[in-house]
């Protein structure tokens, strides 16, 4: 075991740095996916938040925000044709191959099973 740099915890894998950088994480190693477009949220940033300003774990910010969906859609059509280019540009994607997975992907997902 090392102790890192800047007198923090020991790292056990005998790396130099210290865990700061797992403050971002949310739920640490936890997976959570976006319940209406599959992204897999795992920094603060990825979280969506409700209308008081807490974070939900259902959907991530591309989806929701301020308790309410950004892209107000009833069907899967509707939400790629509100929101792909936001996604791809997000993912560092092209929206053509983007919209074909996400177009088999998104009906087994919560918001899109009827």
């Amino acid at each position: 075991m090392t102790q890192d740099a800047t007198g923090g915890a020991p790292s056990l894998k005998g790396g130099g740095g210290n865990r700061e950088y797992m403050s971002e994480f949310a739920r640490g190693r936890v997976d959570l996916n976006c319940e209406s477009c599959g992204f897999n949220m795992r920094r603060n940033s990825d979280f969506g938040t409700e209308a008081d300003g807490a974070y939900t774990e259902r959907y991530c910010a591309i989806c929701y925000g301020s308790g309410a969906f950004r892209h107000p859609a009833s069907t899967v059509d509707e939400f790629l044709a509100l929101s792909i280019e936001e996604f791809a540009a997000a993912r560092k994607s092209g929206s053509g191959k983007l919209r074909l997975t996400m177009k088999k992907e998104l009906p087994r997902l919560p918001r899109w099973k009827k």
